[in-house]
């Protein structure tokens, strides 16, 4: 017994039994999904892996502090400048009174009490930091000369009316604070490196740090709904014109992204349902085998999620448009399958014979259609993009499951009385082409193999561009709240341009000063050669054990008692009120303190309370490890190529220093040449295994030189109507095209093996042209679908597939078919009689 005659035999006379191995598979993907089910939210893991540059992106977003930052705008109209001022204290108070608030900021911390308190309670570690030479000047002020000098000099300034000593005794009374800040007020300058206030007065930005437990996307949800349920009531006592309350940052975009993958996963799968049945039932009129095609779909769609979770842990929100994709491809094969049975029906077969037939018939045309199709979609594997290699390797399983299905579960629908239909335009059109086809075929490569030349030249020429993006933007979400209100941000508040990102990990604190001392020296040093523009890092609170040990006992040569007493007698004869310098008391006894063999210096973080402004300042370079830290380098023109990338990364490490250098535009700058590859390369690699896998197929010079002609047309057309239409390539969607070789290729092999294997052309020609024509609709609508996505690489994907697939199916059927009757191929003995040739 054949196969395919055991394949009827089951589906008709083993019903029971197929439908106990389907629940069986239905009820373990059901317990697998409810078991496993976890979404990965995360952006950046759509981006290639084994790249350093993106490695440290990663690195940055997942370990430093703003995971839990949210950024918040306000913006007025010019009129109302004056206004903001005087509501933005109003809304900072309201902000800092939210349960999720853990601290604001409003403006500089050097500007505000709290701010200097905080300086002053970090001072010690900071002083003890300081190199050898920098300490002995520091501390060299407590002599008790010096101490009267300085506060008689402050008292003579004071009554010449200068402000600037009032704030120097506030905040440094002895001149201890201010040596021990110096290298740290070189990278403090926020209002120049990070502005809150924008040029015009139109808009103050609070930076908030927020206490959600963690970024994943429930939590990230929760605290939205409250901020948002904030934002509304964050405007009452304003009494200008319009005020936009803008929220920016990660917690906002993930929120975003893991809404918008439901509405992904619901828009997707039901437009691509909805588009495919529609195509389906005007082919067919038949709603069972439709609920039956749709029922195996489903079934795919579960084996392939099921599987996927097992094999990977955490689906990536990339593959929300798996169903939607495998619904436009798995219901060819449900198409080929059901119009061959329909067609032996009509010649008067029996429901078991059709059955028979059809899975005899097409069988082997399903088996590889399904094989070019899964390693098109595995060979995203190379793509090193975790999103990417999922989606490939779950369609692959998909599109693998629905071959076997859709030619033995699909049959479980299709009733013994099916009837065929009588009145078929669809296959009434096919039939008068394929007639007219055969008798003229150069007639209408006349018309088609022009119109696929001018798409060729049209691609071709560089005067019409194939838009290019190469940018962070085109990886967000479609219309994003939290991109729009960034991009406002940047525009009110341009910063030139950002910065390169140079990440350090050391195993020790010495380690890491000693690693962020040599870095700053020769960043320096390229400053100073006109390299770079400028540079920041934590290299003043990088703590130097074996500094602070050293400084530690030149403490001991310092007359304690003969410095208090010289600074209260300053304060006495300089008229000042001793309660106001209690701090520099304070000082004076932990100098004392720290001289002690045995005792130990506080850690400045356990120093700086929660709430401290300051923290904004040190989690810009300190990760929840602190021993991982990232420095900041300004260029001299923005990152925008390969070459300025190729100079940094040998500019910018130190010999023996693990740097990681990254930031958006360093990064994008390694992707776009992988991305081009990606286009090129793995893409001709798709291209050889078609054509090998053709070669195989047909064994006939002709047919092989036909369909790859067909496929670099197809590809050509495509690419021209990108360009027409003004479908742009990001980073991403270039994986479009071995997807439209891989599923392309299949169009020409339904047709061309029935050309080539037939006994009466005009009749199985007919047969199979119907279903390719529908198939391709409905592989054409599955990917069109993923239009409607928020994500705009899901979107952008699906788009470029569908238009892809459309001038593939244009091709096989208007180039294809009359070029191989055209060329009247040499064909198998025994396949066809003379009459039949001349016919042809």
């Amino acid at each position: 017994m054949r196969f395919s005659e055991k394949v009827a035999f089951l589906v008709t006379e083993r019903r029971s039994l197929m439908w106990s191995v389907v629940v069986l598979i239905a009820i373990v993907g059901v317990g697998i999904l409810v078991a496993f089910l976890r979404l990965d939210t995360e952006v950046l893991n759509l981006l290639p892996r084994g790249f350093d540059s993106v490695e440290g992106l990663k690195t940055y977003n997942s370990e430093f502090a703003q995971t839990r930052e949210l950024t918040f705008a306000l913006l007025c109209q010019p009129e109302d400048a004056d206004k903001l001022e005087e509501f933005a204290p109003k809304f900072v108070e309201k902000l800092r009174a939210q349960p999720w608030c853990v601290r604001v900021l409003a403006g500089s911390p050097m500007e505000t009490p709290d701010g200097v308190r905080d300086l002053q309670r970090i001072a010690l570690p900071l002083l003890l930091n300081l190199e050898p030479e920098d300490f002995d000047r520091a501390i060299s002020l407590l002599q008790p000369q010096k101490i009267q000098e300085r506060l008689a000099q402050l008292r003579r300034e004071i009554e010449s009316g200068s402000p600037r000593p009032e704030i120097e005794l506030t905040l440094d009374p002895l001149g201890l604070i201010t040596p021990s800040l110096k290298p740290f007020a070189g990278n403090a300058a926020m209002e120049t490196d990070q502005p809150l206030t924008s040029p015009d007065s139109t808009m103050r930005v609070f930076p908030t740090v927020t206490n959600q437990p963690s970024i994943s996307a429930f939590d990230c949800q929760k605290l939205m709904k409250q901020v948002n349920a904030f934002r509304a009531s964050a405007v009452e006592g304003w009494d200008g014109g319009k005020l936009e309350v803008l929220i920016t940052g990660r917690s906002a975009y993930v929120a975003e992204i893991s809404l918008s993958m439901r509405h992904d996963i619901v828009a997707t799968v039901l437009s691509s349902i909805a588009l495919v049945g529609a195509v389906f039932f005007i082919g067919f009129r038949r709603w069972l085998p439709l609920l039956g095609m749709g029922f195996a779909l489903l079934l795919c769609c579960l084996i392939g999620l099921a599987a996927g979770l097992l094999i990977f842990h955490r689906l990536n929100m990339v593959t929300v448009g798996f169903c939607a994709i495998l619904v436009g491809l798995g219901v060819d094969f449900a198409i080929l399958i059901y119009g061959r049975y329909q067609q032996a029906r009509s010649e008067g077969d029996g429901h078991r014979v059709a059955v028979a037939d059809a899975v005899h018939s097409l069988g082997r045309a399903v088996f590889f259609g399904a094989l070019t199709t899964a390693v098109g979609f595995l060979a995203l594997v190379l793509s090193n993009s975790s999103g990417f290699i999922q989606l490939g390797v779950l369609i692959a399983i998909g599109i693998s499951a629905a071959g076997v299905l859709m030619t033995t579960v699909f049959f479980l629908f299709v009733p013994r009385g099916n009837v065929p239909l009588r009145n078929d335009w669809i296959l009434d059109s096919v039939r008068n082409y394929v007639h007219r086809m055969l008798a003229r075929p150069r007639s209408i490569l006349a018309i088609s193999a022009p119109i696929l030349m001018a798409l060729l030249i049209i691609a071709m020429v560089p005067q019409i561009p194939l838009t290019f993006e190469a940018n962070a933007r085109s990886l967000e979400p479609k219309n994003s709240r939290a991109g729009t209100a960034l991009s406002l941000i940047m525009q009110k508040m341009p910063v030139r341009w950002e910065p390169v990102l140079g990440i350090v990990r050391a195993a020790t604190e010495q380690q890491l000063h000693d690693f962020w001392k040599s870095i700053s020296q020769h960043w320096a040093e390229l400053q100073r050669a006109g390299k770079i523009k400028s540079f920041s890092t934590p290299n003043a609170l990088a703590l130097s054990p074996r500094e602070m040990q050293r400084n530690r006992l030149e403490l001991a040569s310092i007359n304690f008692d003969a410095a208090r007493t010289a600074l209260q007698n300053a304060l006495t004869q300089n008229r000042f009120n001793p309660g106001a310098f209690a701090s520099a008391f304070e000082l004076l006894n932990q100098l004392q303190a720290a001289a002690a063999p045995d005792f130990k210096i506080p850690s400045w973080r356990t120093q700086l309370p929660l709430g401290s402004a300051w923290w904004f300042l040190v989690e810009r370079y300190f990760a929840q490890d602190s021993l991982t830290t990232t420095g900041f380098v300004t260029t001299n023109t923005p990152v925008a190529t390969q070459e300025q990338k190729n100079v940094l990364a040998r500019e910018l490490p130190v010999a023996g220093i693990p740097i990681t250098l990254s930031g958006w535009s360093y990064t994008l700058t390694d992707l776009v040449p992988w991305s081009h590859r990606q286009l090129l390369l793995i893409s001709a690699l798709m291209a050889i295994f078609d054509a090998s896998l053709l070669a195989i197929l047909y064994r006939d010079l002709r047919l092989w030189l036909v369909q790859v002609i067909t496929l670099a047309l197809a590809v050509a057309a495509m690419i021209a109507s990108m360009k027409l239409l003004n479908v742009p390539l990001n980073l991403l969607n270039v994986l479009a095209f071995r997807l439209v070789l891989a599923i392309g290729v299949d169009y020409g092999i339904y047709v061309l093996l029935v050309w080539q294997r037939s006994h009466d052309v005009a009749r199985d020609l007919t047969g199979v042209v119907k279903p390719v024509v529908l198939a391709g609709l409905t592989a054409i609508a599955g990917f069109g679908s993923l239009g409607w996505a928020h994500n705009p690489t899901l979107s952008g994907l699906g788009v470029a597939c569908a238009i892809g697939l459309f001038w593939s199916l244009a091709a096989t059927i208007f180039f294809t078919l009359p070029a191989a009757v055209a060329v009247k191929p040499k064909l198998p003995q025994g396949h066809f009689t003379e009459a039949e040739l001349e016919h042809a």
